[in-house]
């Protein structure tokens, strides 16, 4: 009956006894430990409370299920169970119930519970590493095509090359008009140079005004 009882408060989480309380299954959630950058697995444990409920008809189609019994015959056991447990904890002995805990009454006439703590060896802490890995490939979605990430690579990389050489290319915008005027600037000073004949540049050719044409002369 023990092994029978325990399967099922595994599958439906509580089992009440009637005259001495209820044990429910808690589940405690996985945790994470910051410090050794790790995970704890979730733990399971069992509580035990104070409760007059009856248990529900469920119990009794089960244990007739898996004891292979009818349902009436599984009342009498449950009931003849329940009889003996409670005559056990009044005689001041401890029940040990495998994979649950063991049941004590004390002189106050409060029954103490110590769970069974289970380690299942499929739940373990997992330590969490960060792996990286370089130039890995994978695909990724741009736009409505499908691109892996060497494709991407080399687009930012052409885009980003052309995108400098623009940059360049604005930045010295200046250099050809520099160089026609300096070509220029050069060109006239030989050219003033070849065709003058002192420092200055103007004419040096004289030039001789001219005589006034003689007037006409009335006589009387």
């Amino acid at each position: 009956m023990y092994e029978a009882l325990h399967r099922y408060l595994i599958k439906y989480k509580r089992l009440d006894l009637p005259g001495i309380g209820a044990i429910a299954l808690q589940l405690h959630p996985a945790e994470t430990k910051f410090v050794n950058h790790s995970f704890l697995p979730p733990e399971y444990f069992f509580e035990f409370e104070r409760s007059e409920d009856v248990p529900p008809e469920k119990l009794f189609s089960w244990l007739a299920a898996n004891l292979d019994i009818t349902e009436q015959e599984a009342v009498i056991r449950f009931n003849e169970f329940i009889f003996d447990l409670n005559r056990q904890l009044r005689e001041g002995k401890q029940i040990h119930w495998q994979g649950i805990g063991s049941l004590q009454k004390e002189f106050s006439g409060e029954i103490k519970f110590n769970p069974q703590h289970n380690e299942f060896e499929w739940y373990h802490e997992v330590i969490a590493e960060k792996v990286t890995r370089n130039n890995a490939e994978h695909t990724m979605l741009v736009g409505e095509r499908e691109k892996t990430s060497t494709e991407m690579r080399e687009l930012l990389y052409t885009g980003e090359k052309e995108r400098t050489n623009k940059k360049e290319k604005t930045n010295h915008w200046w250099v050809w008009p520099l160089a026609i005027i300096l070509a220029i600037t050069i060109f006239l000073f030989w050219h003033f140079s070849e065709n003058s004949t002192g420092d200055a540049t103007g004419n040096n050719g004289k030039i001789s005004p001219a005589e006034a044409p003689a007037g006409y002369n009335l006589s009387p």
